[in-house]
C-alpha cells in the first residue's frame, strides 16, 4: 500500500511538472506560476541608450522597482504593494504620469509615484466587450491620445482601445484579425503603433484607426504570462520586459522595428516585470545632463544615524536642482531651489535603506538621475536569538496527509485540498519575559503550483499526539475561530531560491503569540486553495535523527538598562543618583515622589536617546518636609512607551539648625526660587526689600512645620536693581531666627 501511494504522488508531482512547463499549449496573459527557481541578473547585449531608468512591479517580489536602462540591472526595490488580481502594463502619459493597468474585474488604472514607488487607485475602466481584459497601455504624443490592448483567451479576443486616463472610460477601435492576444503596446513619438502577441509569438505594427495588425515577423523567443513593453523616444530602441517560456526567465529585450526579432539585454532569472515604463521624454530631449558621483556611494552600508551630508556632482548646463530623499515607498522632494551640489541629511533611522536622487533643471525642462540607495547601521542593542523547536514525533502529521522520509529532511506530501498539521511542544522555548517576539521565522522548501497558506494555532497544554486526528483537527479549528490562530497567505512572503520564509511579524500580536507558543502545544498546517495538484515541504534542518524543526527567531531591542538608583536625604533636601548602562530611544526619566500616598510627578530629566555607553544622572528635590518619602523612575521612550523602575525609600531628617540659602538663579530675569531650613516648626516671616531698606514684597507670613521649605518670587513688576530678602523664624521652642541675604534683579 506504502509502495501504491508513493507511486501515486510521483505520477501527481510528475503531471503538475509537465504542466507547468508545457507552456506552448497553455498561454496565458496573467501571473508567472510560482515556481522557485534560481534567479541571476546576466547580462548579453548593451545597446547605445541615453535613456536612464525604467520602473516596473515584481509580480513575484510584490514590489514596485527601477533599473538603469539599457542594462536593466541592478533593481532597486521602491515600495512594496500587491496588485488586487494582477497588474498588466504602465506608461508614462503625456502629462508626465505613470498610469498602470490591473486585469481585474474590475479592470482599472493606478497611478504609479516614482518618487518612492507607491502606487494608488485611480479609476475603474469601462467600456470592454466581453472578457476583455487590458493587457496594455500606451501614449499616443501624436494625438495625445491614450491606448489599451485587450482580449482574452477564453473565448479567444484581439482588440484595440481608446481610453480617457480620466474617466476610465474605454471606447473600441477595433480588432487587431490575429487569433492571438497583443499583450501590450509601444507608440513612437511620430505615432506608430508596435505591439506583440504571446499566442503566435510575432511581432506587429497597429493601426491606431481600425486597429488591425501588419506583421512583422517572429520574436525569435516564446513569451508567456503577462509581458511589458515601452519605447525610449529619445532613440526609438522598443523594449520589452519579456517573460521566456523556453527558459522560464524574465527578460529585458529589444525587437527590431523591421523585422520583429528581438534580442536579449539581461535575463532577470525567475521574475516577471509586467508593469514597465521608460521614463522617457515626449519632444526634444532635455539637453540638461544627469547628476553623478553620489557621497555616500550608491549601495553604501552601515551610515551613522546623524551628521550624513549628501553630495554629488550636477550635469551640464544645470541651473536649479530637485533633491528627492526617503526610505522605500516615502521618497519626497526635500530641496527645489538654486543649484546646489550637497545637502545634510536629517537625522535618520537605524537598519533602514533610503532613497535618494537628483532633478538637473534649467528654466524649461529637467534630468531625473539615477536613484542611489544607502542603509544606516543595524541598532547595536539589537539582540537575535534563534531556537530551533523539534517536533515531539517524526513526521507525525494528520488528516489526510501521507509522509515519507528523504535523506537529511522530512518530505510530506498533501493532495488536491487537503490539510495537514504537525504538532510542536514549545512549552519552554521563552524563559525571559521581559523579551518581545518581533520575528518568528519558518523556513522550509515548497513545490507546488501556487503557495499554500498555512498557519500556526496554539493549542495550550493539550498534547495532540494523544489525541484522534478529527479531534485535533477540530480542536485547531476551534481554535482559529476564536482568533488564537496566526495564518498567512505564503504568496506575500518572503522567498529566497528555493525556501520559503514567512515572518510572522507581520500578523501583529507579538505578546499574545509568545504566550500562547510559550504554553505548551501548537500545531502548523498547511491548505493548497488554489490548484488541486500535489505540493511538499521540506522542514530545514535536522538532528541526528533526522527530525524537522521550526527555527523561531526572537528579535528585541536592548531596553533602558539601569545599574543602579539611589536616594539620600539631607535637611530638606533628597539627593537622587541613577546610572544606566545602556539606553534605546530614550526621551528621558519622569522624577516620582509619593509620601505614602499616590506618585506625583516633580521633574523631567531628559535623556540620551539611544547610547551604549555609560550616563550618569543626579537630581536634588530641596521642597520635601520631616518625614519618609519613596522615589521611582518614569523612563519614557520617544514612541510614548514607558517603563518604571523600582522604588526607593529615604527618611528625611529634620535640620539641625535654621538656615537661609541663597536664592537660585541669581542674577534672575523675571523670577527666582529662595529656600530655607528650620529646625523646629516655626511662625516663619520673608520679605523682600529694595537697596534702600523699602518693603516691596510679602512672600511668606504663615506657620511652616521643621523641614526644608522653598517659594519663588516673581519680580516682573520691579526694575533692575540689588534687593534684599530678610527671613524670619519664630520656633515653638522659643528661638527667634533671623537671616538676610541679597539678590540681584537683571532685565
Amino acid at each position: 500500500m506504502r509502495k501504491s501511494i508513493q507511486f501515486f504522488l510521483t505520477l501527481v508531482l510528475i503531471f503538475a511538472w509537465c504542466n507547468i512547463f508545457a507552456q506552448e499549449n497553455v498561454n496565458s496573459a496573467g501571473k508567472i506560476p510560482s515556481m522557485k527557481l534560481e534567479r541571476v541578473h546576466t547580462i548579453v547585449n548593451l545597446p547605445e541608450n541615453p535613456a536612464s531608468i525604467a520602473y516596473g512591479w515584481s509580480s513575484i517580489n510584490l514590489t514596485t522597482l527601477s533599473m538603469p536602462i539599457p542594462a536593466g540591472t541592478p533593481f532597486t526595490n521602491l515600495a512594496p504593494w500587491t496588485a488586487p488580481v494582477f497588474a498588466s502594463s504602465m506608461i508614462k502619459g503625456g502629462n508626465g504620469t505613470y498610469y498602470m493597468t490591473e486585469v481585474g474585474p474590475p479592470a482599472a488604472l493606478y497611478i504609479f509615484n516614482p518618487a518612492g514607488g507607491a502606487v494608488t487607485f485611480h479609476v475603474n475602466i469601462t467600456g470592454l466587450q466581453g472578457a476583455d481584459q487590458p493587457n496594455g497601455i500606451a501614449y499616443n504624443a501624436a494625438n495625445g491620445m491614450y491606448y489599451l490592448a485587450a482580449g482574452s483567451l477564453s473565448p479567444v479576443s484581439d482588440n484595440i482601445y481608446t481610453v480617457d486616463v480620466n474617466t476610465g472610460v474605454a471606447t473600441l477601435v477595433g480588432g487587431t484579425g490575429t487569433a492571438g492576444l497583443q499583450i501590450d503596446l509601444g507608440i513612437t513619438q511620430a505615432g506608430v503603433c508596435y505591439s506583440y502577441d504571446l499566442v503566435n509569438n510575432n511581432g506587429y505594427t497597429i493601426n491606431l484607426s481600425t486597429g488591425a495588425a501588419t506583421l512583422l515577423g517572429p520574436l525569435g523567443y516564446d513569451p508567456n504570462y503577462g509581458q511589458g513593453m515601452s519605447i525610449d523616444n529619445e532613440t526609438g530602441v522598443v523594449y520589452l520586459s519579456a517573460f521566456n517560456n523556453g527558459t522560464v526567465t524574465g527578460q529585458l529585450r529589444t525587437m527590431n522595428t523591421t523585422t520583429g526579432n528581438t534580442t536579449l539585454i539581461t535575463d532577470w532569472g525567475f521574475d516577471q516585470i509586467a508593469p514597465f515604463a521608460l521614463d522617457t521624454q515626449y519632444g526634444p530631449p532635455c539637453p540638461i545632463g544627469a547628476a553623478s558621483n553620489p557621497n555616500p556611494p550608491n549601495g553604501a552600508t552601515g551610515l551613522p544615524l546623524t551628521g550624513n551630508v549628501a553630495t554629488w556632482t550636477n550635469g551640464s548646463g544645470t541651473v536649479s536642482v530637485e533633491v528627492w530623499f526617503g526610505p522605500a515607498g516615502n521618497v519626497t522632494k526635500v530641496y527645489d531651489g538654486t543649484a546646489i551640489t550637497q545637502l545634510a541629511l536629517p537625522n535618520l533611522n537605524y537598519a533602514t535603506t533610503y532613497y535618494w536622487y537628483i532633478v538637473c533643471k534649467d528654466a524649461t525642462c529637467g534630468t531625473q538621475g539615477p536613484t542611489w540607495s544607502f542603509t544606516t547601521v543595524q541598532d547595536p542593542n539589537l539582540v537575535i536569538e534563534t531556537i530551533d523547536i523539534y517536533p515531539q514525533n517524526l513526521n507525525y502529521w494528520t488528516g489526510t496527509c501521507n509522509s515519507t522520509t528523504k535523506t537529511q529532511v522530512s518530505l510530506v506530501n498533501a493532495i488536491e485540498f487537503e490539510v495537514g498539521w504537525m504538532a510542536f511542544n514549545t512549552s519552554a522555548i521563552v524563559n525571559d519575559p521581559s523579551t518581545t517576539i518581533t520575528s518568528i521565522v519558518f523556513n522550509g522548501y515548497l513545490y507546488a503550483n501556487n503557495w499554500p497558506y498555512w498557519s500556526i494555532t496554539p493549542m495550550g497544554s493539550v498534547n495532540p499526539i494523544t489525541g484522534a486526528a478529527a479531534d485535533i483537527y477540530n480542536q485547531v479549528a476551534n481554535n482559529y475561530a476564536q482568533g488564537t490562530a496566526y495564518s498567512f497567505n505564503q504568496e506575500s512572503g518572503t522567498m529566497t531560491t528555493g525556501w520559503i520564509q514567512r515572518d510572522l511579524a507581520e500578523g501583529g500580536a507579538y505578546t499574545a503569540l509568545k504566550n500562547a507558543l510559550s504554553q505548551g502545544w501548537f500545531a502548523i498546517g498547511f491548505v493548497d486553495w488554489d490548484f488541486s495538484t500535489s505540493f511538499y515541504v521540506e522542514f530545514q534542518g535536522w538532528q541526528e535523527a533526522n527530525k524537522p524543526y521550526l527555527t523561531v527567531t526572537y528579535s528585541y531591542v536592548i531596553p533602558v538598562e539601569l545599574t543602579s538608583f539611589t536616594a539620600s536625604a539631607n535637611y530638606g533636601e533628597v539627593n537622587l543618583h541613577w546610572i544606566t548602562a545602556t539606553e534605546t530611544n530614550n526621551q528621558g526619566f519622569e522624577v516620582q515622589r509619593s509620601n505614602g500616598s499616590e506618585f506625583q510627578t516633580i521633574a523631567f530629566i531628559e535623556g540620551a536617546g539611544t547610547t551604549t555607553e555609560s550616563n550618569i544622572y543626579t537630581y536634588s528635590d530641596k521642597s520635601v518636609e520631616v518625614g519618609k518619602y519613596s522615589y521611582r523612575l518614569k523612563q519614557v521612550d520617544f514612541d510614548g512607551t514607558f517603563e518604571y523602575s523600582n522604588v526607593v525609600d529615604v527618611d528625611v531628617p529634620a535640620p539641625a539648625e535654621f538656615a537661609l540659602d541663597q536664592n537660585y538663579p541669581n542674577p534672575f530675569n523675571p523670577s527666582t526660587t529662595i529656600a530655607f531650613r528650620l529646625a523646629v516648626d516655626s511662625k516663619v516671616s520673608l520679605k523682600v526689600f529694595d537697596i534702600l531698606g523699602q518693603e516691596v514684597a510679602t512672600l511668606l507670613n504663615s506657620n511652616f512645620v521643621a523641614g526644608g521649605h522653598s517659594v519663588t518670587f516673581d519680580a516682573s513688576a520691579l526694575n533692575s536693581g540689588v534687593y534684599l530678602y530678610r527671613l524670619e523664624a519664630s520656633g515653638v521652642d522659643g528661638s527667634n531666627n533671623i537671616a538676610v541675604k541679597k539678590m540681584i534683579l537683571t532685565k
